[in-house]
């Protein structure tokens, strides 16, 4: 047979038209995949839905329990400078909440997506749009929910009713979302300085927010804000609120073709990360992510000389690292309207208690080295010093901050406000550095506290196996700040709560920790050793010798 005759029996296969799978397809194809290899049971789910039901309940009912207890307190001042005041409050919390919102949206995306979904799902044929949408959808959801809940804690602490503190959710929560939708607008064009703009400038309303409660209370300001203005000012934020978020949310939406996906992929692998650690309830494992990111997005800096010898070089080198990196002193300036807003609005008796948590929290961004030095042992012991030493040089700057709070926030102390207490200069200067005290070295506590074991052995409870310093990882700072400020919120005097506050910086400072003991008992048993062998060779050659 010729070759002819079997080309005229041979008939070409004919491919079938593809179509590229939709993004709805491929979804639904991951939760299938998904779905298929689930490894917890009915029973299991059902007893993590009790045990999460049981915990909102708890939960629940405590926060009811302080708001019920706030309004009693608050329920007080009646007069028209402290009704002012109080209806002021709720500005600052929305106007804080829109910054954070900037924030966290800045630093994620707001729009994201998880490794696998970068190299698979972008790179498939489909409208990237239909792909992202439901990302900035649960984005948006956040905000509302986390904007609403801090909008009707604030009013419901103010005392105001529940007209009122509806309509404060509805605009923080408006208003948070407003902000998340401007962030994934301008993430479509790759545009940064304008979120991180608007951010610093709603961080600074909410101040000034709390010093216009401080003015109003102690009557250095006029505002007649009642009951029925203050929510018809939240109504007039909720339909501006309304507006600019759809003004932003057009634009987000035509945008997200746009979005590049290194920016998707750098957002998830950063949340990826946060949820690990908070998976392992490492709250400064979350701060050194954070900071990594951001040094990442800087790139290099110009090295800078250290000056000093000795100990005087690792104090120089901090002040370095704070005149390079001033933002935290922003966040220690804030912090000074905290005990002012207490005495104003007849919380004085716990201002010592909220101004020590707040300062506690403002000054971990400034031990970096103090971090370093105690996470890092073999770099401490390069250094011919003492561990005590060490820790004392590498606060020495945040505790010159911490004293420069202490002057500023003296006069909160004195008492100003109606029905807070009134105390002499003296007495005032010994609260607010028993406060600043408790702060500084929560901080410190905070910062050199040891990352959780997983490879201890687990101690059985009822909620399950947990390693031993899991409990007092997660409170570590905040039972200091409460124990050195507990006798001054019983009425007690500041002597007892300085007395205390020396005690721990003994412990916590001069003291040896748990890990150098550990280390110098090695030490000492390795050299006993070495001297229990020489006697032994020692022996076996004299009786070589008699023999």
């Amino acid at each position: 047979m010729s070759s002819t005759e079997g080309a005229e029996d041979f008939t070409p296969y004919q491919m079938p038209d593809l179509q590229p799978a939709s993004a709805r397809e491929l979804k639904l194809m991951i939760k299938d995949w998904r779905t298929g290899r689930a490894t917890k049971k009915l029973g299991e789910a059902l007893h993590d839905a009790y045990i999460a039901i049981l915990g909102l309940v708890m939960v629940g009912a405590m926060i009811v329990n302080v708001i019920i207890s706030a309004q009693q307190v608050v329920a007080q001042c009646a007069s028209a400078s402290c009704l002012s005041a109080r209806a002021v409050l709720p500005w600052g919390s929305l106007a804080l909440s829109v910054a954070v919102a900037l924030t966290a949206s800045r630093l994620f995306g707001p729009v994201l997506a998880s490794a696998a979904e970068g190299f698979w799902l972008l790179d498939a044929p489909v409208d990237r749009r239909r792909l992202l949408t439901s990302r900035l959808v649960s984005a948006l959801v956040i905000a509302f929910i986390g904007g609403a809940a801090v909008g009707a804690l604030v009013a419901a602490l103010t005392g105001s009713g529940l007209p009122a503190v509806l309509a404060w959710a509805a605009a923080t929560g408006v208003s948070a979302t407003a902000a998340v939708t401007f962030a994934a607008a301008e993430q479509g064009v790759e545009r940064r300085l304008p979120v991180r703009l608007l951010a610093y400038l709603f961080a600074w309303v909410g101040v000034v927010a709390l010093g216009g409660v401080i003015a109003v209370a102690a009557n250095w300001l006029s505002i007649d804000l009642g009951p029925d203005r203050s929510t018809e000012l939240a109504l007039a934020v909720l339909a501006a609120g309304l507006l600019i978020f759809v003004i932003s949310l057009v634009f987000a939406v035509a945008r997200l073709r746009q979005i590049r996906r290194s920016r998707l992929t750098s957002g998830g692998a950063l949340a990826g990360g946060i949820s690990g650690a908070f998976f392992a309830l490492d709250v400064g494992l979350v701060r050194d992510i954070v900071v990594e990111q951001r040094a990442v997005e800087i790139g290099h800096v110009k090295p800078k000389r250290g000056k000093g010898i000795g100990l005087q070089a690792l104090t120089w080198r901090e002040w370095q690292r704070l005149w390079r990196f001033p933002q935290p002193l922003l966040v220690v300036l804030a912090t000074i309207a905290i005990p002012y807003a207490a005495d104003a609005l007849g919380l004085s008796r716990i201002a010592p208690v909220i101004g020590a948590l707040a300062l506690f929290a403002a000054l971990i961004p400034l031990l970096g080295g103090l971090r370093v030095l105690t996470r890092t042992g073999g770099l401490a012991r390069c250094l011919p010093y003492p561990t005590s030493k060490i820790k004392l040089a590498t606060i020495a700057i945040p505790a010159g901050v911490a004293l420069v709070w202490v002057l500023a926030i003296t006069a909160a102390f004195v008492g100003f406000g109606e029905g807070s207490e009134q105390r002499s200069i003296f007495d005032a200067f010994l609260m607010a550095l028993a406060t600043g005290a408790a702060g500084l070295l929560g901080a410190v506590r905070w910062t050199q506290s040891k990352p959780v074991n997983f490879a201890a052995p687990m101690v059985a409870t009822q909620a399950g196996a947990f390693p031993p310093g899991l409990t007092t990882k997660i409170i570590a700072g905040f039972d200091i700040c409460v124990l050195v400020t507990f006798p001054m919120l019983l009425g007690g005097s500041p002597f007892w709560s300085i007395a205390i506050a020396g005690i721990v910086a003994l412990f916590l400072l001069i003291s040896v920790d748990a890990d150098q003991l550990r280390q110098q008992q090695q030490e000492q048993q390795r050299m006993l050793d070495e001297q229990k062998k020489r006697r032994e060779a020692a022996a076996a050659q004299q009786k070589q010798r008699k023999r």
